[in-house]
């Protein structure tokens, strides 16, 4: 891997671990999402994040993990070693790492869906770039169905409150919330992310395959060209979308179909945004500082989470269900810079993250042979 492809993809991570933080940092704060704020600055906000990163900087992350899965798949092929163990030992840590994260930090965690849906991507590893493509609009239709009936689930939700009044206690208080709420927090994730995810997983190994990020790649020259279309539909599909998020397109029909538009304009504006950043990477624009974040991009989400927690929950501030959504952002912006300065800290002092360090040594451990067997 060359090291301006290494910097570029580092740099997307990092720039997606910011969107995520925006996106997270309302639900981290008790903020309901099926309420519209009532101060105009917060559902002006809120609007804004709707649009612009709702369900656009995940797509980022999903494309990533696809292009990652080639790049293992690669280096196994180079090294003459079989890759499926690895990657299965891979997928149960990632699996352990998502399940301690939704119950200690964050139900809403990602981590989860992303081991399960990378045992779907493992039975499309010989796909054809083709293929994986043409899987990718099918499930990006899937998507857009999940998310209808998903809004109309939402739409007939009753939330009671002092539902979280948990997170206002002791850890263990805290914990005992998240262990209730996972199974439905689960359940969101799964429709609204589930799809979308699995379709960037598929389009970033097709992508991965056409050597996406090599320099002079034809694939890439193709987004490339077509990012005036994919802005002009992003923009109009995310503010339906961010419309229904915030009462402005009404009830029934309208909302709904706004609601499930996310799944043409998150991709969309997601694919702007890959474009912007590789553009700005390659032309010196951006410090290659921001690469910091994205190279511990797993211990920088959980890191994101927990500093929220210290700020949100009973056993830190007990700001939860005190601020609104401006706060939010403002707050996300300030835990994303000082994440991105321990990420860089960390980087220069250690190298690998500690996540990433686990990933790796459980991936790389090798299954013992009973005594005697033939070596």
């Amino acid at each position: 891997m060359s090291e301006s492809r290494r910097d570029e993809v580092d740099v997307l991570r990092g720039v997606a671990l910011f969107g995520i933080c925006v996106v997270n940092m309302p639900f981290l704060a008790g903020i309901d999402p099926l309420v519209p704020p009532a101060a105009a600055p917060d559902r002006a906000v809120a609007f804004l994040v709707a649009m612009l990163f709702q369900g656009k900087f995940f797509v980022l992350f999903s494309f990533l993990f696809g292009w990652g899965f080639a790049v293992q798949q690669a280096s196994a092929a180079r090294q003459e070693r079989g890759s499926g163990a690895r990657y299965g030992r891979r997928l149960a840590a990632l699996l352990a790492i998502g399940v301690a994260h939704a119950l200690f930090v964050f139900t809403g965690d990602i981590l989860v869906l992303y081991a399960l849906l990378g045992a779907l991507l493992w039975l499309l590893r010989d796909a054809s770039s083709a293929r994986l493509f043409g899987a990718s609009g099918l499930l990006l239709g899937v998507a857009f169905v999940a998310l209808g009936l998903l809004g109309v689930v939402l739409d007939a939700a009753v939330t009671s409150p002092g539902d979280g009044n948990g997170y206002l206690g002791t850890f263990a208080d805290a914990f005992r919330q998240r262990l209730r709420e996972w199974p439905l927090s689960f359940g969101f994730v799964l429709a609204f992310n589930g799809p979308v995810a699995l379709a960037a997983f598929c389009a970033g190994l097709g992508a991965a395959r056409l050597g996406f990020f090599e320099p002079g790649a034809g694939s890439y020259a193709w987004l490339r060209s077509r990012w005036p279309g994919l802005l002009a539909t992003g923009l109009a599909t995310n503010a339906a979308y961010a419309s229904s998020m915030v009462g402005l397109a009404g009830d029934g029909v309208p909302a709904l179909v706004g609601f499930a538009a996310l799944a043409i304009g998150g991709p969309c504006l997601a694919s702007v945004y890959l474009v912007v950043v590789v553009e700005l990477v390659r032309r010196a624009c951006l410090p290659r500082a921001l690469a910091s974040a994205g190279r511990l991009s797993l211990s920088a989400y959980v890191a994101q989470g927990v500093l929220a927690g210290l700020l949100f929950n009973g056993y830190g501030l007990g700001l939860y269900g005190r601020v609104g959504d401006a706060a939010c952002l403002g707050i996300a912006g300030a835990i994303y810079a000082l994440v991105h300065s321990l990420a860089d800290f960390w980087w220069r002092a250690a190298g690998q993250g500690p996540l990433e360090r686990l990933l790796r040594a459980t991936a790389a451990a090798s299954v013992s042979r009973p005594r005697g067997a033939r070596r």
